[in-house]
């Protein structure tokens, strides 16, 4: 990856990409699809902090990600910047749900609680917010890693 972060790509490749290609290829459920793609590249690139997760979204180049709260069983992520603003304004069918497994799983790796993460998009302002919930009851297992743990009583 790092020999990577130098090279500039025009950002029209992404939306080809992210916004064409993949929904033609996953059809109707591509944002639940690209929910679980985000988990699987987190479990691939994990990071230890908030500040590393918020350090990832700049190299990849999905935007800036600011943390807003961080509560007992909350987490909210704000994410800006020209591309995000620029694909919202693009088309109303704009999904950040990559970005919202992403989260998810980081965070799920980093407090070993099953984590959910849900995007609410702010068309006018050009951002959108991640709230990433957990309940601790719903305790990682480490031997089931991708599967619903069992809640403890």
């Amino acid at each position: 990856m790092e020999e990577l972060k130098e090279i500039q790509v025009p950002a029209f490749s992404l939306e080809l990409l992210r916004d064409v290609l993949l929904p033609d290829i996953l059809g109707q459920d591509h944002q639940q699809m690209l929910y679980w793609a985000g988990k699987g590249i987190a479990r691939k690139y994990p990071v230890q902090s908030i500040e590393e997760l918020a350090d990832f979204f700049e190299a990849a180049g999905w935007g800036n990600l600011t943390l807003l709260h961080n509560k007992k069983n909350e987490v909210e992520f704000e994410l800006s910047g020209e591309l995000v603003s620029i694909r919202l304004n693009k088309t109303d069918d704009c999904t950040f749900q990559l970005e919202a497994g992403f989260i998810a799983e980081q965070l799920q790796l980093m407090n070993k609680y099953i984590t959910e993460t849900y995007e609410q998009i702010k068309k006018r302002a050009g951002k959108v917010m991640f709230i990433a919930q957990w309940d601790q009851k719903d305790l990682l297992d480490e031997v089931t890693i991708g599967k619903r743990s069992k809640r403890k009583l």
